[in-house]
């Protein structure tokens, strides 16, 4: 399965602005939330899962490879730029860290089809969902890249292949306290 082929990157380097504090770190069903997107991504049998963060030593204890986004610009973007460098598979996934239900294999097996020459990403009911994407590695680099040095700020400033998904329960998550216990019931 292609899945096994690929890598996954987790974006963690959000300011958690809205959250009030690191949401990687706010307990989801006894753990922190980061673990249950971890935990779902392993399961499916990745070749390499990074966490991505400008303080990536902070989140050592999750047992997984790190690297560090060194951009002065804080966008996801540059999470996705040092992903991509640390990346050893020419496949590769990335959602952010306050998505617990990101891993659905269905979803991650299309995306990274639609991904082979470049990026895809998923709408649902009209709702792009750039943090849930998939990367042909060279390809999306050159791009992210490029889009970085002009000053872009988002991922949506990429083109990309465009899967329409009906499901909304992947792109889920927790931008403040109240949607992460509103995810608790789900």
């Amino acid at each position: 399965m292609i899945i096994n082929e690929a890598c996954a990157i987790v974006l963690a380097g959000g300011k958690s602005v809205r959250f009030g504090s690191d949401k990687a770190f706010a307990p989801f069903h006894g753990e922190p939330l980061l673990a249950h997107v971890l935990r779902g991504l392993r399961a499916l049998g990745f070749a390499q899962t990074i966490i991505v963060a400008k303080e990536p030593e902070r989140y050592a204890s999750f047992g997984t490879e790190l690297a560090r986004d060194q951009s002065v610009l804080q966008t996801p973007l540059a999470g996705l730029e040092a992903g991509l460098r640390a990346s050893r598979c020419d496949l590769v996934f990335a959602c952010a860290a306050d998505m617990p239900f990101a891993a659905d294999g269905p979803l991650i097996f299309a995306l990274l089809n639609a991904a082979v020459e470049g990026v895809a990403f998923p709408r649902c009911h009209g709702q792009l969902q750039p943090l849930c994407g998939a990367y042909s590695l060279w390809p999306a680099l050159r791009r992210i890249t490029r889009l970085l040095q002009s000053g872009a700020m988002g991922p949506r400033s990429l083109p990309a292949t465009i899967i329409e998904w009906d499901d909304e329960r992947p792109f889920l998550d927790a931008d403040t306290p109240e949607a992460l216990r509103a995810l608790e019931s789900r």
